[in-house]
């Protein structure tokens, strides 16, 4: 179960008057996704820590966005193509979803303003597969790019992200091997390319 972040906890802890370290702290997390369990929670918090409302209410949005994302995750897991929060303003989290079959947003209540989620459908293949497609072509792309930077999946768009120095080298085996290995994956891979006097650490 998802616990205070380090620092805020700190902060908390500094802003109690009594604090008892034998006294079992308080999950974050509400008991359920109603408006009475948030209040609930964040009154909780405020009777157990003291301190500013404020910093409580941010605990219990971020614990409630975390927990909230795990029970998506169990939900549509046979559909899972990725999920990601964008919190730039506002509490929202994006799901992709395989197939066609529509999925009505939801939206939650939440102690700074609704959590919403928002799913994309049309994924051609799920995180899951992606990823284990993924790991067999792991010994192949470091024999093609021994050093490269790194690669991962961008669930967001269901491409690979390969990350090198844009050198002779690099480009040349790329425009010889990326559609090969696009093919292999069935998914496409997008290249970063570094300048090439960028560095690693450590080297």
């Amino acid at each position: 179960m998802p616990q205070l972040p380090g620092l805020l906890l700190a902060t908390l802890l500094q802003a109690t008057v009594v604090y008892d370290p034998d006294l079992e702290r308080p999950s974050p997390v509400p008991a359920s996704d109603s408006a009475a369990d948030v209040a609930a929670k964040v009154a909780e918090l405020k009777a157990f820590f003291g301190g500013d409302e404020a910093l409580l209410r941010e605990a219990v949005a971020t614990a409630q966005q975390s927990d909230l994302i795990e029970r998506l995750r169990a939900r549509h897991g046979a559909r899972l193509a990725g999920v990601w929060v964008d919190n730039d303003p506002g509490w929202h989290i994006i799901v992709r979803l395989t197939g066609t079959t529509p999925q009505a947003d939801e939206q939650y209540p939440g102690p700074l303003g609704p959590q919403h989620v928002h799913y994309h459908t049309g994924a051609p293949l799920t995180e899951a597969e992606m990823r284990r497609r993924l790991a067999t072509q792991r010994s192949g792309l470091i024999e093609l790019f021994p050093d490269m930077f790194g690669f991962g999946l961008d669930v967001r768009t269901g491409e690979m992200n390969l990350t090198l120095k844009d050198t002779p080298a690099h480009r040349a085996t790329a425009a010889a091997a990326i559609e090969h290995l696009q093919l292999k994956l069935g998914f496409p891979v997008r290249i970063q390319w570094l300048s090439q006097d960028t560095r690693q650490f450590p080297p």
